[in-house]
């Protein structure tokens, strides 16, 4: 196959699971108002000078808010700055989401390709990925875009463990691109990108010798450098203090969100909930689908198994199966952290692809059937697709995030006590925040009453004049590590309080004067900003060297 028919190939079945995107609409769904708010905060960022922010100063009625150190904006940043370009936010969240999804198809079909050497397979392999009701739901009904991009980079994951594992291949890089691709792109699949490489590592552990061992974590060790300068600051923060993600962590019930047998056999999608306590009608589809589900079974019977093909069927059953309610996940609360068990199914996905393509084309007598089999998926990929058409509450291209927030759409609260339009769960403010609604931004005392007291902002400094002692002074600012008071007379640091009840930035005045608020980089931060940076550039500088000596050689 020509590198151009892969590249049209792919492009065609994407538009077959995008063209609901089509018309310039853009459906509002569990998490796409947050996503859309990160482009639009981050386009904000980097007009101010300031591509990589810690902080989106502007969120939450001013209050701010530190997505960007807990949930990685760097694969916005090209959206961002089409948006800066006059593109539409509509346009510019439907542009990544549709070329996340090329990227999704083009990685499982060079990762079939590499696998089984067969081009049908690979095509029909990456059709299962893209169409199945998993991905599809990602998509449409959760909005998850961090998952959505995890999906396009787990292929290259599992294509870097098979140069390093299988063909014991010592000069690549995948697996480090890999890992550090999806350590930017949603946390908790990172882990089980992580889980995915100690299996296979624990599988293959017989053929690992010196040479194997010390590449595979040269790979590793070059993907932690590369992200430390996210990875590391985000555990700093999470360390500082208690937030919601941390209430959410502790006291979620995974057994509510198991899959009880009959989700296994839903074909339909239903823009609804999570959960086995609802109604059928309004739960969400949670399966990987009927094909992904049952055709695998097919390579049982290829008499030509290869042992890469077999683990892959193995561990991809035993990933849709976990979540099912068989499993006591209600008694599993070590393992909360991932929320939800059929997120498991983002590798059962990952892993199934292969064996059900595989098997179909070792098992037909003539090309027709895996070329039928992409018709048929492409049919029930528009089969499930086609209610999205039907849904009204969203976005027209001609909206601006200020639109939102003007309550054009939705009341931006919306049953929460913060702008939810803008942090959907929350996830990362103070556990002990205030209620946000109606809350006056006002620098307040210890029993966190009006002082009266004006302030300025300017390039997101806060600062004000204080003419007596107060005991204690609470910014309307919400607390992540890395602001700083300063005393402006004597250019003196002022502590500031580190009180997990209180959730906005608070200090103790020691004299009148004029004080000065602003988020500065932590020390960890700047530090591994750097190391990544460096590490950046002498990958660079090497890949130059062996460029240019292998034109000399």
């Amino acid at each position: 196959m020509k590198k151009y028919e892969k590249y049209l190939f792919t492009f065609l079945i994407t538009c077959i699971l995008m063209f609901p995107y089509f018309k310039g609409f853009l459906p509002i769904e569990h998490d796409t108002f947050f996503h859309v708010s990160r482009i639009e905060q981050l386009s904000l960022s980097i007009r101010e000078g300031n591509l990589f922010p810690a902080i989106y100063p502007y969120e939450n009625g001013g209050y701010g808010y530190g997505s960007p150190l807990f949930y990685s904006d760097v694969f916005l940043i090209l959206p961002a700055l089409l948006h800066l370009m006059g593109l539409s936010l509509v346009r510019c969240y439907q542009l990544t989401v549709f070329t996340a999804t090329w990227i999704s198809a083009l990685t499982m079909f060079s990762l079939a390709l590499k696998i089984t050497k067969q081009k049908e397979t690979a095509a029909l392999a990456s059709c299962a990925y893209l169409f199945s009701n998993y991905h599809i739901t990602d998509i449409y009904v959760r909005g998850a875009l961090g998952e959505v991009f995890s999906l396009a980079v787990l292929p290259v994951v599992l294509y870097g463990l098979y140069e390093c594992l299988y063909e014991k291949n010592t000069k690549t890089y995948t697996l480090c691109i890999g890992l550090s691709a999806l350590a930017l792109c949603h946390n908790l699949t990172f882990l089980f990108g992580v889980i995915l490489c100690i299996v296979f590592f624990i599988i293959r552990i017989k053929i690992v010798d010196q040479a194997i061992f010390l590449h595979m974590f040269k790979n590793v060790l070059l993907a932690f450098f590369l992200t430390m300068f996210f990875t590391i600051p985000m555990i700093e923060q999470i360390k500082a203090q208690k937030m919601i993600l941390h209430y959410y962590g502790s006291s979620g019930n995974l057994g509510q969100y198991s899959m009880d047998l009959w989700q296994y056999f839903a074909n339909k999608t239903v823009f609804g909930l999570a959960g086995n306590d609802l109604e059928h009608d309004r739960t969400m589809l949670e399966n990987v689908g009927f094909f992904l589900t049952f055709v695998p079974l097919s390579y049982l019977f290829v008499k030509d198994k290869k042992t890469i093909v077999t683990t892959l069927c193995i561990l991809g059953y035993i990933m849709i199966l976990l979540p099912s309610s068989l499993v006591p996940w209600q008694n599993l609360s070590v393992f909360s952290i991932i929320q939800f068990p059929w997120r498991l199914n983002t590798l059962g996905i990952l892993l199934l692809s292969i064996p059900a393509a595989y098997g179909v084309v070792s098992l037909s007598q003539t090309k027709m059937i895996p070329f039928l089999c992409i018709i048929l998926l492409s049919l029930e990929c528009i089969y499930h697709v086609v209610p999205v058409m039907e849904r009204t509450f969203g976005m027209d291209t001609d909206m601006t995030w200020q639109d939102v927030l003007d309550g054009r759409i939705v009341d931006p609260y919306f049953s929460a006590y913060y702008v939810r339009v803008e942090l959907a769960g929350g996830d990362y403010l103070p556990l002990y925040s205030p209620d946000f609604r109606g809350r006056e931004r006002k620098i307040r005392d210890q029993n966190d009453l009006d002082t009266g007291i004006d302030f300025m902002e300017e390039n997101h400094c806060l600062s004000f004049r204080l003419n007596e002692i107060i005991r204690e002074i609470r910014l309307p600012l919400t607390f992540y590590k890395g602001y700083q008071v300063y005393l402006i007379e004597n250019d003196q640091r002022i502590p500031v309080n580190t009180y997990e009840d209180i959730g906005m930035v608070s200090f103790y005045p020691q004299k009148t004067g004029t004080y000065l608020c602003v988020y500065e980089n932590t020390k960890t931060r700047k530090i591994c900003l750097g190391i990544s940076f460096l590490t950046i550039f002498l990958c660079i500088s090497n890949g130059i060297v062996q460029r240019c000596k292998g034109k000399s050689g």
